[in-house]
């Protein structure tokens, strides 16, 4: 999990950044908008539709920033991102839920 200053917080957060740009991906849809914040900041929206249990939706959602956490700070720093997974992404290993990140934010990336 990222550090609470790292995160998005509030419900009005996740709405504002839902109302920007997206990347769709198999396993996940990302939103994003610059703000004026001086880090990265980023938010997991987890859907009881998609993940019946309060446990497999916990576990959605480490596994999402755990496979974020290696781009986090290659990342613009006035970017705030939601990621929303689906269910498949609990039958994912590591390795290629980290691949489909890195391809998905390719752009949001500075090298």
């Amino acid at each position: 999990m990222l550090a609470k200053s790292q995160r998005l917080n509030l419900k009005t957060s996740f709405r504002w950044v839902a109302s920007g740009k997206s990347i769709t991906s198999k396993n996940f849809k990302i939103f994003y908008r610059e703000g004026e914040n001086i880090v990265p900041k980023i938010g997991v929206s987890i859907s009881s539709g998609q993940f019946k249990k309060a446990t497999e939706r916990n576990h959605a959602k480490r596994i999402c920033f755990n496979a974020l956490r290696p781009y986090y700070a290659l990342l613009r720093k006035n970017l705030n991102l939601v990621i929303m997974p689906r269910s498949q992404v609990l039958d994912l290993s590591g390795e290629e839920l980290e691949k489909e990140f890195k391809n998905a934010l390719s752009s949001l990336i500075t090298e």
